[in-house]
């Protein structure tokens, strides 16, 4: 009897034996799994970029240069602001002069000695005149080429002073050029040495004048294309 338990027990022992041996690996088993499963690896997934050659230089395409092109052609031409206008700055007449080294242009002053006489007029022409003041020293009316003086006139209107070397004049006759078509005449005045007033139109002796016209303003239009016009004031300046 005690054999037969023996038996029946080692029996038992052994089929308790396989049973835990069968559970231990059913139990490696299973947690074995889940371990793989937990520790499964991550794959990454990289994207493999092409190796450039370090310090190569690439030669662009055609394509890229007919791009360049366009893209060159296409850009918008910047502006450019214009540059601030220069402060102006006053220069005197003196100081452009020095600076350009041109020397001052002064006004020319007539002096009139004691022994000479100024004929004074002003005229208003269509173009410049040479005038020629014939005038007499003595009592003789007959004009020569000795008693002239000539002065070149400008077109538009201007007064002139022209000079007589003679403290004495008696007769005094204005010329007008040749051809000067219309001249408006005024304010003619004998000064310096001898005083006259010579605005009587009426005391003049008119030669080759086509046709004159006296104006409100106390003026005389004279219209002549002839070669020698003149007026010559009729009344002595001195007594006879």
């Amino acid at each position: 009897m005690e054999e037969k338990d023996v038996k029946i027990t080692k029996k038992q022992m052994i089929v308790a034996g396989i049973i835990v041996l069968v559970a231990i690996i059913l139990l490696a088993s299973v947690f074995g799994g889940k371990k793989e499963e937990a520790k499964a690896p991550i794959v990454k997934v990289e994207e493999k970029l092409p190796v450039q050659e370090e310090n190569k230089v690439q030669e662009p395409t055609v394509e890229q240069i007919e791009e360049q092109k366009v893209e060159q052609e296409v850009q918008p031409i910047e502006e450019v602001a214009p540059a601030p206008a220069p402060t102006p700055q006053v220069v005197t007449t003196e100081e452009e002069n020095t600076e350009k080294n041109i020397p001052e242009v002064t006004k020319e002053v007539i002096e009139v000695e004691p022994q000479n006489s100024v004929l004074t007029f002003e005229t208003t022409t269509e173009k410049a005149l040479n005038y020629q003041i014939f005038y007499t020293v003595e009592r003789e009316v007959w004009y020569d080429a000795s008693h002239v003086i000539e002065h070149q006139g400008e077109a538009g209107s201007h007064k002139y002073s022209i000079v007589i070397p003679s403290g004495k004049v008696f007769r005094i006759r204005i010329d007008f050029d040749s051809n000067p078509g219309k001249v408006t005449i005024k304010n003619i005045y004998l000064d310096g040495t001898q005083k006259a007033d010579l605005n009587n139109f009426d005391e003049y002796a008119y030669n080759q004048i086509d046709a004159k016209d006296k104006n409100k303003d106390g003026s005389l239009t004279i219209t002549s294309q002839q070669d020698d016009p003149y007026m010559e004031y009729l009344t002595p300046l001195l007594p006879e």
